[in-house]
């Protein structure tokens, strides 16, 4: 398969976050297209497990108006691995620390408008502190959910779990 080639970048948004990219591209067939390209930091996604429990965080999501339960997750940032970044937020946003990580795979998150990977990491052996949340994260309140294993199957085949990083992550440990 032939790759397709872009023949105009630039940037139509930037902000702190993200920025967009207004691309215009030739397909294998010669047809002229536009596409509009989102760039983020890649980010990790952290499932905290202690013996059959997993640690989830419930936090108040501006963008959907709700309280959701998730995994721990963010960015990478520049000169960071993402093993670094996966034992900063897990810290920052549970107040766990873990002895052991174990990366369990990777996988776009957005592919039809974006490049953008999420690392997925188990860590266990774990030892409890306090959360280091960032200012809107203080803001949006940080709250640690000790759950059964049982208990989140049962959640995500509820619905009750509706987080895409959620669902994919443990996907990948269900299946490791």
């Amino acid at each position: 398969m032939k790759n397709w080639k872009t023949v105009k970048s630039k940037v139509a948004f930037q902000c702190k976050y993200f920025k967009i990219l207004d691309e215009d591209f030739i397909t294998p067939n010669g047809k002229k297209h536009k596409y509009y390209v989102l760039k983020e930091k890649n980010y990790v996604i952290v499932i905290a497990k202690e013996r059959n429990y997993f640690y989830l965080i419930e936090q108040y999501r501006y963008t959907t108006k709700s309280k959701l339960l998730a995994v721990v997750a963010g960015a990478v940032e520049k000169k960071e691995t993402s093993l670094k970044a996966a034992k900063k937020e897990l810290k920052e946003e549970a107040g766990i620390t873990a002895k052991k990580f174990k990366k369990l795979g990777w996988f776009y998150s957005g592919y039809g408008k974006s490049d953008q990977k999420a690392y997925v990491f188990l860590a266990e052996d774990l030892k409890f502190g306090k959360q280091e949340p960032d200012k809107l994260e203080k803001e949006g309140g940080i709250k640690v959910v000790k759950l059964k294993i049982s208990e989140v199957k049962k959640m995500i085949k509820s619905g009750k779990i509706k987080d895409h990083d959620t669902l994919s992550a443990f996907c990948l440990f269900m299946l490791k």
